[in-house]
């Protein structure tokens, strides 16, 4: 196009600019950005759209899409996208999916994200700045007052054309695809990233119920506050003047089991009672060097107890069955369910638990009898751990306080493995009791070890991890069993992304299709001699009323995708843990193989 022809279709766009108002064209004001009139506002059916943001900022691009959408032979409407880094408005999206194929998209990507097109095939009118933009839109309304077609003009290079390639349509129209699912809900989050960009978002700021997924922000607290390398020690030691005063073999005084509140300290038994294996902190060894401990002093018999100690956690709090939120009412529910206890998908906290608080423990979790209290049943452990290598003990086990430090002297001690080898029983085997014990470990850390004060951690450590994002995360507990835990899918994605494809974090998750927890819901093969699905490392989530999937995988061409999926609708329980939802999301990730060479 000629420079005067140029300069005519920009002046065209500034006419535009300076004649429209709200008082002339009727529109509305949102702050200060002044909105399209009504009429191209209304039903979207059928109509060609026009999508533009809709912050000040891009106010010109706004009157842009007006003068666009006015020249148009067909009927046209103009989809408000919302500012860059905001969500984009259902109403919106609802309007834009009921629109004709194709459109517009005026703006670049930095004001529009591609997220934002919805998978959709749409023409992106645009320039380096809005002045360009602006001449750019007049171009086209200038070739489509004329009857030409605008595609056949010499301006293509200023941002017209196709924004966005064949595979980034199929990718995010095969990861909506459990939108379009029967099984799909009204209360229902989406987001997929590609290399950190989004690719496809549905109500990806809108926190819902995310089960277990709630463990991916407890883990993420954990590793920010703790310490990948954090470990906890469990001591045992007696009071130093009975040792001093030791005769005929006999300690006159108690042993003291002081813990540390180490999330996995167990006994093999209980350990391998389970097939696939995992790392634990094996207290027999504790035993056995205590027992060395002892017959170095030349001890036989306790004339005492073996006395647990378990005031690491101050509070006191054994779970959470009988805890209330603030302000509730009657009809508000408790924090966790009674069931959570009687049905043993959490065991008993403590600072000092031994095989997650179950004495005795049995095969199958929903037989093991849960101790009333875990402090005194864990020194009851130990001293039947004693006993058996041959001590003598004269009073029964029970629990109580240790002799400060300084009126004690040390048995032993044993330390459990890193929080970051403890990540596997956390995200992979979705453990609940070591995640309800990191949480109490956060909490302790910031000097509250209550479930109130790890929560209050737990919220002000994500804010320094997530910024805004972090208000879209509520954790009441660490375990994802609350019903009042919140989270959404862009939350879920960001704290993947902030963990990393390669780290210890994301490989700690289940393998989709191979180890628990999802090893009855895998991707797909995607057939046509095409191979096996991509490795797919996922944590998901499931209560009566939240089905939820999230993870991170790489493409054979190095592409890493990070999702996340979460449906709440009451008793969706029912449609089974490997649903459609969750299956079409894993097949999508798994069956990329065809995005744009590395």
């Amino acid at each position: 196009m000629a420079r005067t022809s140029k300069a005519i279709a920009a002046a065209l766009v500034v006419a535009s600019l300076v004649g429209l108002s709200p008082a002339s064209a009727g529109a509305q004001a949102s702050g200060s950005a002044t909105l399209p009139p009504p009429e191209v506002l209304g039903d979207c059916t059928g109509a060609v759209p026009v999508i533009v943001a809709s912050d000040a900022d891009a106010q010109s691009d706004i009157y842009a899409a007006v003068l666009l959408a006015g020249v148009l032979d067909a009927k046209s409407c103009i989809v408000l996208a919302g500012g860059r880094d905001d969500p984009f408005p259902q109403d919106q999206q609802e309007r834009l999916a009921t629109a004709a194929a194709g459109g517009y998209v005026v703006g670049g990507p930095a004001a529009v994200p591609n997220a934002k097109l919805l998978g959709r095939k749409m023409t992106r009118v645009y320039g380096a700045d809005r002045w360009e933009t602006a001449t750019a839109v007049g171009n086209i309304a200038s070739a489509l007052a004329a009857g030409e077609d605008p595609s056949g003009s010499d301006d293509t290079d200023a941002g017209t054309g196709d924004s966005t390639p064949a595979w980034q349509q199929r990718l995010a129209t095969e990861f909506s695809a459990a939108l379009r699912s029967s099984e799909a809900t009204d209360d229902m989050c989406m987001s997929l990233h590609r290399n950190g960009e989004p690719i496809f978002e549905h109500k990806p700021h809108t926190p819902l119920l995310p089960a277990s997924l709630a463990k991916l922000a407890t883990v993420a607290v954990a590793l920010s506050e703790l310490g990948a390398d954090a470990t906890f020690t469990t001591r045992v030691v007696a009071d130093a003047d009975a040792l001093d005063a030791v005769s005929d073999g006999v300690l006159r005084g108690d042993v003291y089991l002081i813990g540390g509140g180490d999330p996995v300290l167990a006994t093999p038994g209980y350990i391998n009672r389970i097939a696939d294996a995992r790392p634990y902190t094996d207290v027999t060894q504790l035993a056995d060097s205590v027992m060395a401990a002892l017959d170095a002093h030349g001890i036989d018999t306790i004339e005492g107890a073996i006395v647990g100690d378990g005031s690491w956690f101050a509070d006191g709090e054994q779970g959470y069955a009988s805890h209330s939120l603030p302000g509730a009412t009657p009809e508000t529910p408790v924090i966790w369910k009674q069931s959570y206890l009687s049905g043993n998908f959490v065991g008993v906290l403590s600072g000092l638990i031994i095989n997650d608080g179950y004495s005795p423990y049995a095969i199958d979790r929903r037989s093991h009898t849960r101790s009333a209290d875990s402090t005194q049943a864990a020194a009851s452990n130990f001293d039947d751990l004693l006993e058996a290598r041959g001590m003598v003990i004269r009073h029964r086990p029970r629990s109580g306080s240790a002799p400060a430090a300084g009126d004690s002297t040390d048995l032993g001690s044993i330390t459990s493995p890193s929080v970051a080898e403890m990540l596997v029983r956390i995200l992979r085997y979705s453990e609940n009791t070591p995640a309800e014990m990191l949480f109490k470990q956060i909490g302790r850390h910031r000097g509250d070890s209550s479930r109130a004060g790890s929560a209050k951690a737990a919220s002000t450590a994500l804010g320094k991890l997530l910024g805004t994002t972090a208000d879209e995360i509520v954790l009441v507990d660490g375990s994802g069993l609350s019903v009042h835990n919140r989270m959404s899918c862009e939350a879920a994605v960001r704290l993947l992304l902030l963990a990393g494809s390669d780290s210890r974090f994301a490989t700690s998750l289940s393998i989709a299709g191979r180890t628990p927890t999802l090893q009855s819901c895998g991707p797909r093969s995607p057939g046509n001699g095409q191979g096996p699905a991509n490795t797919v490392f996922a944590k998901g989530g499931q209560l009566n009323d939240s089905s939820a999937i999230a993870g991170v995988s790489t493409a054979p061409n190095g592409d890493v995708l990070t999702f996340a999926m979460i449906a709440n609708e009451p008793l969706i329980i029912r449609i089974g843990s490997c649903n459609a939802l969750r299956q079409l999301t894993l097949d999508a990730i798994g069956r990329y193989t065809y995005g744009p060479s590395s």
